[in-house]
């Protein structure tokens, strides 16, 4: 039999052989908790990013949603005014008179249709002028006056900067094109420009084509023109 000193002795040995639960690392040590920390910055850093991107990217969307529903808006105007053209000559000082005048970036004519809500004229002298941006944009504006006032104050050369109201923003451009019947066989060509001096009346039609930017398809509107006799 062994005696207890042997026993004793001998589990004494185990123990210092064996580490015992109390002595054993649970927790964490200085370095896994400051690797901890940096991956969870990491990840934070990725979410706000993530998440500063997608708030840009529908402020953006929003942007354009806008700017597409504004720019429709005002071609239907557009369309509205130049469909009840009027034949009423324009006067103006020094030059000839007109039923209509325009080139690729302005155009002038009379309408029966006010595009200002305030305005309650039955007929308005319109003018469309598109100008050109420093950074390579350009800028549609219109001005809007009762025929009667134009007629009794021969302003329309003096028509300056404020006197325009803007309708489309910047876009890569804006231009108008009109169609005319060439000689007795009645072929149809669009022209750039519609000059009272060598063009007879109105065009048959106007063409309005807007470009948003490069990337973009252009925007095109072709309105009838159905003169009315003005009374």
């Amino acid at each position: 039999m062994m005696s207890f000193t042997t026993i004793f002795a001998k589990h004494r040995v185990q123990i210092f052989l064996k580490p015992s639960a109390i002595h054993q690392n649970n927790g964490f040590t200085l370095l896994e908790l400051l690797m901890s920390l940096s991956i969870l910055s990491i990840i934070v850093v990725i979410i706000f990013g993530a998440l500063r991107i997608g708030v840009r990217a529908w402020e953006k969307g929003e942007k354009q949603v806008d700017a597409h529903q504004r720019q429709r808006i005002v071609l239907d105007l557009m369309k509205q005014q130049l469909s009840s053209i009027r034949l009423k000559k324009i006067k103006n000082e020094g030059q000839a008179s007109f039923f209509l005048k325009g080139d690729s970036k302005s155009l002038e004519f009379v309408s029966g249709v006010s595009m200002i809500p305030r305005n309650t004229f039955e007929t308005v002298y319109v003018k469309y002028q598109v100008k050109n941006e420093e950074r390579n944009a350009e800028r549609l504006f219109f001005f809007e006056k009762n025929l009667v006032l134009i007629e009794r104050d021969h302003d329309l050369a003096e028509l300056d900067d404020q006197a325009f109201h803007e309708l489309i923003p910047e876009v890569q451009s804006v231009a108008f094109e009109y169609l005319k019947v060439l000689g007795q066989a009645g072929n149809h060509e669009w022209q750039p420009r519609w000059e009272p001096d060598t063009d007879v009346g109105v065009p048959l039609a106007v063409k309005i084509v807007l470009k948003e930017n490069v990337k973009t398809a252009p925007i095109t509107v072709m309105v009838r023109l159905v003169p009315e006799e003005d009374t």
